[in-house]
């Protein structure tokens, strides 16, 4: 007896190939991908605009139903427009993670706004008010928010609504915010006068600009490390001095990370007091002090910086939340944190590496394991023996992440621009010459 075609595969056999098609139009391959150059530089951020726009939208009473409808627009535009082009340099892979991460964090921020039934509100605010409508007392809960609302000399020379956007559009953590009630805040360590706080920022940024640039230099300076490849345990040596070299590597990586993003911070700090008339209590610091951090979870919710803490609470930790109470959340944001790095990277052109998510999922591990030490003993991980517990996952099984990276290239590219390198440009040759010049007084 002769078996005709199955329907349910004719049918699906187009579906699929359509799909692969409109997959394939979002995020080409490498090689169909356009060369990023200054002039279509603008073109890779157009999502900004219907970003943006939603941005408005959440500010406003009444828009959700809008801001459903144009959530799938900024999603593709924002893939579209990323996925498009490509840096051949591999020197370049920083700053295409980074854009890669511009994206994702879009995309994210995006479906927070689309989803916010009653929109975000700003601390002291009651509710929204609608478009076109002048603010009154009923949207302002108190006078101090009043206050904060008028502060910023951009709210009177920029249309309100443009301003509403760019105000919830650009904030990452949360504070003032009603999606930030539960991002924690590190200790307070500057002054809020103003000229003290810009001393002391000035300060901060002359000390991390400097750590980032040894760091670089230095690492760049090890055999084996380029932009194409390189790992951070040197076959050759025997495994004490190999695996004591990949700890100082990885522990240098991420202090780069951790003085770049202050460094970021410092900047923005200084637009804003400066240029824009901000109180610096609206400037707290980025990061904790890494080395009070007694458990893996004062690590990672204290010391560590809270930018991405909304954005993967919305990739996953809800979710998991949802679908596991505390411990689906924990797991649903680590999970969500290294499928972010690992997007970023796929921008760049690098191929998907398990080992990332090996790392991060290894940090809810430990942090579900505190919890369990916790409820059964009544005591929170801490002490001395909290540090080796953190240090453990952090700088041990951290190397996972680390060796993913530089296997890759990361190690080598560029993080630093070297026209900007006062050591290579400055203390380097010096000290060469200092060298050269004792050497011909020896002999």
């Amino acid at each position: 007896m002769n078996v005709g075609n199955d329907p349910l595969d004719e049918l699906s056999r187009p579906i699929y190939y359509a799909a692969s098609l409109a997959f394939r139009e979002f995020i080409p391959p490498w090689s169909r991908r356009e060369q990023l150059t200054w002039l279509n530089l603008p073109q890779a951020f157009l999502y900004v605009i219907p970003y943006f726009f939603l941005a408005y939208l959440v500010r406003r009473q009444g828009t959700q139903l809008m801001r459903l409808l144009l959530l799938p627009t900024v999603v593709a535009m924002a893939l579209r427009c990323t996925f498009r082009y490509k840096n051949e340099d591999p020197r370049m892979a920083w700053y295409e993670w980074i854009r890669g991460l511009l994206a994702l964090f879009v995309i994210a921020k995006s479906v927070d706004f689309a989803f916010a039934k009653e929109g975000r509100l700003k601390s002291g605010e009651k509710e929204l008010r609608r478009s076109h409508e002048p603010p009154t007392a009923r949207h302002v809960g108190s006078e101090r928010a009043a206050e904060l609302l008028g502060r910023n000399p951009a709210a009177r020379f920029l249309p309100r609504g443009v301003f509403d956007a760019l105000e919830v559009g650009l904030t990452m953590r949360g504070i003032g915010w009603d999606f930030g009630n539960y991002t924690p805040v590190p200790q307070i360590t500057r002054s809020s006068e103003r000229r003290t706080f810009v001393r002391a920022t000035v300060r901060s940024i002359i000390f991390n600009q400097l750590l980032v640039d040894i760091i670089d230099t230095v690492t760049k300076s090890l055999p084996g490390i380029t932009a194409t490849g390189g790992t951070i345990f040197l076959r050759n040596l025997p495994p004490l001095q190999r695996y004591a070299l990949s700890t100082a590597i990885h522990i240098g990586h991420g202090l780069l990370i951790f003085a770049g993003v202050a460094l970021t911070y410092d900047y923005l700090s200084l637009i804003g007091v400066l240029v824009f008339n901000q109180s610096p209590a609206v400037w707290p610091p980025i990061h904790g002090n890494l080395f009070r951090a007694r458990s893996l979870h004062d690590f990672w919710a204290k010391a560590w910086h809270q930018s991405f803490r909304h954005t993967f609470l919305t990739m996953g930790g809800f979710v998991g939340g949802w679908l596991a109470g505390n411990v689906g959340m924990v797991f649903g944001c680590f999970l969500a944190s290294g499928l972010f790095h690992e997007f970023g990277l796929m921008v760049a052109g690098k191929k998907f590496d398990p080992r990332v998510l090996v790392f991060f999922l290894l940090q809810a591990v430990g942090i579900a394991l505190e919890k369990a030490f916790k409820s059964l003993t009544g005591r929170k991980v801490g002490g001395p023996l909290g540090f080796v517990w953190t240090a453990i996952f952090v700088l041990g099984f951290g190397q996972i992440c680390t060796e993913s990276w530089f296997s890759r290239g990361i190690g080598g590219a560029i993080s630093y621009p070297p026209f900007m390198s006062v050591v290579r440009l400055g203390l380097l040759p010096l000290i060469r010459f200092a060298v050269r010049h004792s050497q011909s007084l020896l002999f």
